[in-house]
């Protein structure tokens, strides 16, 4: 008789895929901390959240961050092109993204998708909307998705879930041991930064052991985590992007997740990441008169327009 495994347990297995290097390590915490995990009746918004004793999600969340990553992976073919032009012959990106004839076709159907992303969030259930023909629908069977484009997002996506239910198990252990910090918004960003370091290090033993490249593997890891603030971004209503008093402004959220690796200039994480910012950017209508000698360049001052 096969037992179907707890909520609690599945949330487990994606942490320890995700992070194998502390797989011990997480078991030993969620052992000790002892929280739920409970699934949620779907509703309109988005349901994640945690306190002392459990973290709480709903599926539609989840089918969110699915059909946010898979849209946000089509960023790179979309941006790709004039952000290349841009850094290669230092004309600033508004112009260059204006000499790529093809971006438009490309850029509408990226709206497109992204738009969709949207009404998930705003509906009640995942199937209320209309889901996109080219993504396909959230499956746990990577290699039965077949095409090499959809596993590579599969993968980023559950990079960037991994990165948001540790945000979300930092919450409890701050509740637990009754030591977070000051304010709401410093507590945030403090589970978002450990979260990150959670995901990050340990990297170069792990990549010895099972002979890794430790290069690729950071950069994987650290564009599931860029992949996990665009995802952050787009789920935060317009009216937050700011601040208030539970939450800091999403422009520091972002510089939290994505600035101060150290990874080379030529890694391919930089081109992405540029990327997701450029399509955020665009969607706010937001100028994009910058002049960026390489792809980390653009992502620095990218960062900084968005404060």
């Amino acid at each position: 008789m096969t037992t179907t495994p707890s909520d609690r347990t599945i949330v487990l297995y994606l942490l320890r895929g995700a992070v194998p290097e502390h797989a011990d390590e997480i078991s030993g915490l969620w052992r000790q901390y002892g929280h739920a995990v409970e699934v949620a009746p779907s509703t309109k918004g988005v349901t994640m959240n945690a306190d002392a004793t459990r973290i709480e999600f709903d599926t539609k969340t989840i089918d969110s961050f699915w059909l946010l990553g898979f849209s946000a992976w089509r960023a790179i073919e979309v941006y790709s092109p004039a952000l290349v032009i841009a850094t290669l012959t230092g004309v600033p990106l508004d112009q260059a993204l204006n000499i790529d004839d093809a971006r438009g076709q490309y850029e509408f159907d990226y709206k497109q998708r992204i738009a969709s992303a949207q009404s998930l969030i705003a509906a009640e259930q995942t199937g209320d909307i209309r889901w996109p023909a080219d993504i396909p629908t959230p499956t746990a069977d990577r290699d039965g998705l077949g095409d090499d484009q959809h596993k590579a997002a599969f993968d980023l996506v559950a990079f960037a879930l991994a990165f948001a239910f540790l945000h979300e198990f930092r919450h409890v252990m701050y509740c637990v041991d009754d030591n977070a910090p000051s304010t709401l918004a410093e507590e945030e960003i403090a589970c978002d930064i450990w979260a990150r370091d959670f995901m990050m290090s340990g990297l170069a033993d792990y990549a010895r052991a099972h002979g890794h490249n430790f290069a690729q593997v950071q950069q994987k890891r650290a564009t599931g985590i860029a992949f996990a603030a665009l995802i952050i971004h787009a789920m935060t209503p317009t009216h937050a992007h700011w601040g208030n008093r539970q939450y800091p402004p999403i422009a520091e959220r972002l510089a939290a997740m994505i600035s101060g690796y150290s990874l080379s200039a030529s890694s391919s994480f930089w081109l992405v990441t540029a990327c997701l910012l450029i399509a955020l950017m665009r969607q706010e209508n937001r100028p994009l008169d910058i002049v960026a000698n390489s792809s980390q360049e653009m992502v620095e001052m990218l960062l900084d327009r968005l404060r």
